[in-house]
C-alpha cells in the first residue's frame, strides 16, 4: 500500500511526531512518502532523505500572467480582510491560521499516485477548496490532529470558547470580533469543503478526540480514532544521572528542573512561569535551570543560575539533557499532548506540568508527576518542592512513567495501529469484489 503524509515542515512537534510514524513504517516495508515545504529539506530529512518530496504547490510561473494575476489579486484581499480583522485589542492571543492560500494546492500529479493520503499539520499550506475539490472521492483520507485548528475557523487552541461546536464567531483572537467576522466566514469555509467527505480522524488524546466529535467543522459520517504518538526506547532510556551531569557541565548535587521548547521565547510554551517557579524554590534546594530551544528566555526573572543548551535535535544530546535532570517542568498554556513529557519519563525523570488538555493523559497526578493549576507559577513551584524533598517518590514515579510509555507511547504500537486503520481504511474503500468502490 502507497502512504502518502503531508505536513507543513520538518521542525516542530507535529513534524516529529508523522516523521517518526513514516520512518516506523519504512522500517516495516511500506511503501511511505512525505511530502512538506522545507526548501533545504534534504540537510533535514536524514535518513531515508529518498522517501521526501517537496509539495508542488505555489504561485502560477511568470509564463502564465492570467493565472499569476488572478492569484495576487486574490492573496492581496485575503491579507487585506486578515489584517482588517486582527487589527485592534483581542480578549486574548493566540495563533490563526484561516483555510484560503495564495494558489489552488490541488492533490494531483505524483501527489495523488497513492493508495491512502494522510494529512497531519497543514493549517498553513492547504487551500481548502482546490484541496478537497480535487482529491479523488475514493481515495481514502486519515487525518492526524496534532492541535484544534481543523476544528475551528482558524484558532489553534479554543481555550474556554465553544462556539466551533455550532458556528464560529464572535472570535476572542481576532482584534474585530463580530457574529459574522473572519472566524464566521473561515469556519464557513471549512464546513462547505469537508461536506461530504469520509475522514478518518486520529488523535493523540482522548482529550482532542472528544472535542473532535464536538466540532461542526468535521463532516458527519467521521471515524474517530486515539493513537498515541511514538518515540523509539532505543533513542530515549534513562542514563546515569551524575554521568549525564558531568558531561554537561552540571553541578553534581542540588536540584536540576529542566524546560524545553522550540524557543524560548514562546510565551504559551509558559517560559515565563517557569523561570518564576524555580526562583520560588528555597535556597536549600540549590537549583538549576536546564533550558533546550532556540533563542534566548527572558531576562529579568529568573534569579537562580541558568545553563542554555540550544535547540536539540539529536536524540543522544537529548537523551542526556533528559537524563541529567531531577524534574521536567512542562508549563505550556495549552498542550493537545506532550512528546517531551513522553520523552522525559522514558529517560526517568518524573514531570510537573500545568493541568491543561491532553497532559493529564501523560503526567498523571501522583503516578507519573504533579499536576498544577494553569498559569499559576506559585502552585507550579510547590509540585516542584514536593518532588524536590522526596527522592523516593521521584524514583516510584520514574519507574511508573518508564512503564507508561512501554504500554502506550512505544513508536511500533503507533505504527502498528496506524497499519491497521489503513488496510481497514483500503477494505472500506473496495468494492464486495475487491475492486475500488465508485
Amino acid at each position: 500500500m502507497r502512504i502518502h503524509h503531508i505536513n507543513a515542515y520538518l521542525d516542530g512537534g507535529a513534524a516529529v511526531a508523522s516523521r517518526r510514524l513514516h520512518h516506523g513504517l519504512l522500517a516495516e516495508g511500506m511503501a511511505s512518502r512525505y511530502w512538506h515545504t522545507n526548501d533545504h529539506w534534504q540537510s533535514k530529512a536524514g535518513a531515508d532523505a529518498e522517501s521526501y518530496r517537496l509539495l508542488p504547490w505555489g504561485m502560477p510561473p511568470l509564463r502564465r500572467p492570467l493565472p499569476l494575476v488572478a492569484a495576487s489579486l486574490r492573496w492581496s484581499r485575503e491579507r487585506l480582510l486578515r489584517t482588517f480583522y486582527r487589527k485592534g485589542k483581542a480578549q486574548r492571543p493566540g495563533m490563526y491560521s484561516g483555510p484560503v492560500r495564495p494558489s489552488d494546492t490541488p492533490v494531483a500529479g505524483d501527489l495523488a499516485a497513492c493508495d491512502l493520503l494522510h494529512l497531519h499539520w497543514v493549517s498553513q499550506i492547504i487551500d481548502y477548496r482546490s484541496f478537497f475539490a480535487s482529491l479523488p472521492a475514493a481515495m481514502p483520507l486519515v487525518w492526524t490532529l496534532h492541535d484544534m485548528q481543523p476544528l475551528t475557523g482558524g484558532c489553534h487552541h479554543a481555550f474556554d470558547c465553544d462556539r466551533f461546536t455550532a458556528h464560529c464567531g464572535r472570535c476572542p483572537i481576532l482584534g474585530r470580533p463580530g457574529d459574522r467576522d473572519l472566524s464566521f466566514r473561515d469556519h464557513t469555509i471549512k464546513r462547505k469543503a469537508l461536506a461530504g467527505r469520509q475522514l478518518e480522524v486520529v488523535t493523540p488524546s482522548r482529550w482532542l478526540e472528544q472535542l473532535a466529535r464536538a466540532s461542526s467543522v468535521v463532516p458527519a459520517g467521521t471515524s474517530f480514532h486515539t493513537i498515541r504518538n511514538g518515540i523509539s526506547l532505543n533513542d530515549f532510556f534513562p542514563l546515569e544521572k551524575a554521568a549525564a551531569r558531568r558531561e554537561l557541565g552540571l553541578p553534581a548535587d542540588g536540584l536540576v528542573v529542566a524546560y524545553a521548547a522550540e524557543s524560548l521565547r514562546n510565551e504559551p510554551k509558559g517560559i515565563r512561569e517557569f523561570l518564576e517557579a524555580i526562583s520560588r524554590l528555597p535556597a536549600r534546594c540549590r537549583v538549576t535551570g536546564l533550558l533546550f530551544g532556540k533563542d534566548q528566555p527572558p531576562e529579568g526573572i529568573a534569579t537562580v543560575p541558568l545553563v542554555k543548551l540550544g535547540f536539540l535535535t539529536d536524540p543522544a544530546e537529548q537523551r542526556r539533557a533528559f537524563s541529567a535532570a531531577d524534574i521536567f517542568a512542562l508549563p505550556s498554556h495549552a498542550e493537545t499532548i506532550s512528546q517531551t513529557a513522553v520523552e522525559s519519563l522514558a529517560c526517568g525523570t518524573p514531570v510537573v506540568a500545568f493541568e491543561v488538555g491532553g497532559v493529564p493523559e501523560v503526567v498523571r497526578h501522583g503516578e507519573t508527576g504533579l499536576l498544577a493549576r494553569p498559569r499559576d507559577a506559585a502552585d507550579l513551584s510547590q509540585a516542584m518542592l514536593t518532588l524536590a524533598d522526596d527522592p523516593a517518590l521521584r524514583a516510584r514515579m520514574a519507574a511508573a512513567g518508564g512503564a507508561l510509555v512501554r504500554e502506550e507511547f512505544e513508536v511500533s504500537g503507533q505504527v502498528r495501529r496506524y497499519r491497521a486503520l489503513y488496510e481497514a481504511c483500503r477494505a472500506a474503500a473496495a468494492g464486495p469484489d475487491g475492486s475500488a468502490a465508485s
